[in-house]
């Protein structure tokens, strides 16, 4: 009985160590970067890191909810970089000002369909980006959860937002009832 006992757990120890799950998870510290250096320095550390290009050419702006301060600035058509597919697929639009000052980042996680990226990760995810958040940022000034059961939308959306006296965040997450997930992070500094 004790040699049956040791053998599953070597077996489950063996399978949770060989998961998809884990091998192909970026831990947030090595995603978000709360520093704001010069557009020139983005483009380098992105190309570095085998991010690739994916900027539409064009200026597009986000809802005042999301930023409240296009008005005043001069922007640059935005740049976004598709970094290297793990369990999800991490887009990071970039908003300069005609001094190469970044004012906004926008980070987006969508579902990896080689991966086959489950709710779970997804939840798991929201929640790493929280704690880091808040571990840096201090506690949220505003939370705002939507459940599937006492909703009769189709998406609902989480949403957490921080502020200091260096930093805003406004973390928000989709969820579909037919399986959409997609977690956003803004990030800007004025």
């Amino acid at each position: 009985m004790n040699q049956s006992f040791c053998l599953l757990l070597i077996i489950s120890l063996l399978l949770n160590s060989c998961s998809v799950y884990q091998d192909k998870t970026i831990k947030v510290e090595k995603e978000i970067n709360l520093e704001f250096p010069k557009m020139s320095e983005i483009k380098k550390d992105e190309t570095s890191e085998k991010s690739k290009d994916k900027s539409l050419g064009y200026f597009w702006a986000v809802s005042e909810n999301i930023y409240p301060y296009f008005s005043n600035h001069k922007f640059e058509n935005p740049i976004t970089f598709e970094r290297p597919p793990n369990n999800f697929i991490l887009k990071v639009d970039y908003f300069s000002d005609t001094k190469e000052d970044v004012k906004l980042k926008l980070y987006e996680w969508n579902y990896n369909e080689k991966i086959d990226t489950r709710r779970e990760i997804f939840t798991d995810k929201f929640e790493e980006i929280k704690i880091f958040l808040s571990e840096k940022m201090g506690n949220p000034i505003f939370v705002k959860s939507e459940d599937f059961e006492k909703s009769k939308e189709e998406t609902v959306r989480d949403d957490v937002k921080w502020k200091n006296k260096n930093l805003n965040a406004y973390l928000f997450r989709f969820k579909g009832r037919e399986g959409f997930d997609q977690i956003r992070l803004a990030l800007y500094k004025d």
